[in-house]
């Protein structure tokens, strides 16, 4: 293998949204031994950044889910915005549906409800921050609120008609939540007939929509091919179904344990759950096969 690329939330990132030791050492190691690796996340590329520099890892990044590839510097080198049509016909479909969503922009996310946007995360709180107390719970979800906010810049406006008619405006993204299981069972019904688009989901009760070549198998092959490296010789690890296309292209996917059963029944490798420093274990156990065929020739 000579390029690993791997997700973010629920595969490279703990329980705390952090990259353990464990995991930080691993990704330095492979990348000591010759290996490239690259992120691909459903976050935008602030957010991402900040992470990575806490953590000491310089490395490419494929963010929103495939919409932008910026390399180890920082520079922008793939773009694969939604057109002002398909922006426009996927807000009409949330906005009727009233599922809470974010344009997501080269300048920064924007929403309508920030209120919304919290209620919501508490809600999912109580399912993802279940070994916390209620207190513990509360200051959590709003601190890591006010920490996403803060980091991919996100605006909240009273329309987004303005955003909508500006061609200058990039939507690369549009990222819906809901704890309406109707709602969203609706809202994605809707989304799908619409042509042109990559619609995932990296959660429950999430709705991810990005351009048809917006997504992370395509990102990541795009990639591979600039520096002359063959889908075969990539492992790609992730957990969510926005993760299928890059983890069904590679010559090995590897998904995580904590993952839906569902997407664990359509990928053959598995690795530990991301609270068990999963990441660093598939790539320990890759970094050890290849030293037994390095001394076997």
């Amino acid at each position: 293998m000579k390029l690993i690329a791997s997700d973010m939330d629920g595969t490279l990132l703990n329980k705390y949204w952090r990259i353990s030791d464990e995991n930080r050492e691993a990704v330095l190691e492979a990348q000591k031994r010759g290996i490239e690796f690259i992120i691909a996340t459903g976050r935008p590329y602030t957010n991402v950044n900040v992470l990575l520099d806490e953590a000491g890892i310089s490395c490419p990044v494929i963010s929103l889910n495939g919409a932008q590839t910026h390399d180890a510097s920082g520079k922008l080198i793939a773009s694969q915005p939604l057109t002002r049509e398909q922006a426009r016909l996927v807000h009409d479909i949330l906005l009727e549906e009233g599922m809470y969503f974010e344009l997501m922009t080269p300048d920064g996310a924007i929403s309508l409800s920030y209120d919304q946007y919290v209620d919501i995360s508490h809600y999912y709180g109580k399912i993802e921050l279940a070994h916390l107390s209620e207190a513990e719970r509360h200051a959590t979800v709003l601190r890591m609120c006010e920490e996403r906010i803060r980091n991919e810049r996100c605006q909240f406006v009273e329309s987004f008609e303005s955003y909508l008619n500006d061609d200058q405006v990039e939507v690369l993204k549009i990222f819906a939540l809901t704890t309406d299981e109707a709602c969203f069972k609706r809202s994605d019904e809707r989304v799908r007939q619409l042509t042109g688009l990559a619609i995932s989901s990296s959660a429950h009760g999430n709705l991810e929509v990005n351009s048809a070549k917006g997504n992370k198998g395509y990102a990541v092959q795009q990639y591979a091919a600039s520096l002359g490296i063959q889908p075969a010789e990539i492992m790609a690890m992730g957990d969510g179904f926005n993760d299928l296309s890059m983890l069904q292209m590679a010559g090995k996917g590897v998904v995580m344990d904590n993952a839906p059963e569902a997407l664990k029944a359509l990928i053959p490798h598995r690795t530990k759950r991301n609270t068990e420093h999963g990441v660093a274990h598939a790539i320990r156990e890759l970094l050890d096969q290849l030293s037994l065929s390095a001394s076997a020739k």
